[in-house]
């Protein structure tokens, strides 16, 4: 369960896949570009222009949309290119938050409020990845949850819009830990039911082969 819709829809995600790879950008590059614009918005962030820093988040932002649609339309959907997005994923979500932290630890501006709820929202984000990554490992694909990174981008965004950052990063704080909480339970129940479905099928009794059979 997730609080926002996490895909386009087929017709639409066609479109925006033809009408960006007209450009010749292809997903990794679009992908950088969004990397790049984050780091651009942290930068403007850790001087205290938020709103700037928000206007920018969102454009970035996009590109997350972009180059998936632009890698199934173009058929260049690569395991690298998989990785390649998730890591820049997470080094974008910490500079956004590395910018506000430099920003708050400021002489003039410093604010212990700030730097613990900046400090929370990197911790639950890192354990909202680390989850899944980990289940991915045995098997396990958790995706849904109700803190994503399409909400806390999102959240963000509005926050540094608005002004109200300070308002935001509890919300961030909170959203990103209990969303890291409720993918540990999907994960040790997905557990559960694998161990049970495995131990059921090692104790179901074996069909009788073609030279078991009574003569």
């Amino acid at each position: 369960m997730s609080l926002l819709p996490h895909t386009l829809t087929q017709s639409i995600s066609e479109r925006v896949g033809r009408a960006v790879a007209r450009t010749g950008l292809t997903p990794n590059a679009l992908t950088l570009l969004g990397l790049f614009g984050m780091g651009g918005a942290a930068y403007l962030a850790s001087i205290g222009w938020f709103w700037q820093a928000g206007v920018v988040m969102l454009g970035a932002g996009a590109f997350d949309l972009f180059d998936g649609a632009v890698a199934r339309y173009t058929g260049k959907a690569t395991t690298w290119g998989a990785v390649f997005d998730a890591v820049s994923d997470r080094l974008a979500d910490f500079a956004i938050l590395f910018g506000l932290l430099f920003w708050y630890l400021g002489e003039a501006r410093f604010d212990r409020e700030a730097i613990i709820l900046i400090v929370l929202s990197l911790s639950g984000s890192m354990l909202v990845s680390y989850t899944r990554s980990k289940a991915a490992e045995f098997g396990i694909q958790i995706r849904s949850g109700l803190g994503t990174r399409l909400e806390r981008v999102l959240i963000m965004a509005i926050g540094l819009l608005s002004g109200q950052v300070i308002a935001v990063l509890w919300l961030l704080a909170a959203l990103s830990n209990l969303t890291a909480l409720q993918r540990w339970v999907m994960t040790w129940l997905a557990a559960r039911r694998l161990e049970e479905e495995e131990a059921a099928a090692a104790e179901a009794p074996l069909e009788p082969g073609p030279f078991d059979r009574e003569l």
